[in-house]
């Protein structure tokens, strides 16, 4: 009989600097992917919300505010219903032979140039960086496209509550 696998719901983001041409990476220490570049993100908590638990993770890991950038929504919501924050992305993903993320991946930018104190060192990375240091694939091609359509991301309309 095949084991059931544990499936967690995460959220990533793609955070923008205030120039929208850089991208923010922490270089993991540990495996999977020790000494690759990751984007922030993590575990949904508890009646947490996908967009909720983003900038929570951002904030926690990087000591920057942010807002997340998202295709405005055309609705009038009944009393009782809040719209959320469309990612850009939702993928699953195998971690181990035992378990698989589910992770909402989204686009923000920067509040403030200050930020609070983070536990781990991070860092800006263009384009070009991009195909100089270690970030995986799949990596690479979501921040790629996130720089390149930077432009546009200007027009999308940030979410706001």
């Amino acid at each position: 009989m095949e084991q059931k696998r544990i499936r967690e719901f995460t959220a990533t983001v793609y955070v923008l600097n205030e120039e929208h041409n850089a991208l923010l990476f922490m270089k993991r220490r540990k495996p999977p992917f020790a000494g690759c570049f990751f984007p922030p993100g993590g575990h949904l908590e508890p009646n947490e919300t996908p967009d909720e638990a983003a900038v929570r993770e951002v904030q926690e890991e990087t000591g920057y505010s942010i807002r997340l950038l998202s295709v405005q929504v055309d609705s009038n919501p009944e009393p009782g219903v809040v719209p959320l924050a469309f990612p850009i992305n939702i993928q699953l993903e195998r971690i181990d032979d035992q378990h698989d993320h589910i992770d909402y991946i989204y686009v923000g930018e920067v509040l403030r140039r200050e930020r609070t104190e983070a536990g781990e060192e991070w860092m800006w990375l263009d384009a070009a960086q991009l195909d100089e240091e270690p970030v995986p694939a799949v990596i690479r091609v979501v921040a790629k496209r996130v720089l390149q359509e930077n432009s546009s991301i200007r027009g999308i309309i940030a979410l706001k509550r």
